[in-house]
């Protein structure tokens, strides 16, 4: 079974794919720790790598790849749902922007100052690239068969609402 969890910043889908792969015993993807990873490597900022095209469409690619080489693996990225045809399930969740700020703060350990001018332009780009590229909005919410607002759950009690859905499936 291949999942893919897509989510703005902050919502949780790194953290809620993790759990849901423990709980199904199979392997997590994230492209975001991915992305992150190189950005810190390359020692830029994550909207400074936003704008290299290249770098975004080997992700892109690279996920494609996943998902043809597992067939039981949970894939984390903004366009998993559009990308990974063969995907089973396909998740988005959500939050309000305020909460996702705070998370990504504590997350990063930077001020929510910054943090919501880093989501921001983010956001901004990857919508730009992802149009231009694709055309597609990731928050059509037509994509997906789960949706799920994380602004009041914990990833355990997140995970407990998707693992019902998909049993009930």
């Amino acid at each position: 079974m291949i999942i893919t969890i897509t989510g703005l910043p902050g919502s949780g889908k790194t953290s809620v794919a993790r759990e849901l792969a423990k709980h199904l015993h199979i392997k997590h993807y994230s492209m975001g720790e991915i992305f992150r990873k190189i950005a810190h490597k390359e020692h830029i900022s994550l909207i400074n790598l936003m704008k290299k095209e290249r770098l975004l469409n080997s992700l892109d690619k690279k996920q494609k790849i996943i998902a043809k080489e597992y067939k039981n693996c949970i894939i984390d990225s903004r366009l998993g749902a559009y990308l990974i045809k063969n995907a089973h399930i396909k998740i988005y969740i959500h939050a309000p922007l305020d909460i996702r700020v705070k998370r990504i703060a504590k997350r990063d350990k930077i001020n929510y100052k910054k943090a919501l001018h880093e989501t921001s332009s983010r956001e901004y780009e990857e919508l730009q690239h992802y149009k231009k590229h694709y055309k597609i909005d990731y928050r059509n919410k037509k994509l997906y068969n789960i949706i799920i607002n994380t602004e009041n759950l914990t990833v355990k009690q997140t995970v407990k609402k998707i693992l019902k859905k998909i049993n009930s499936s």
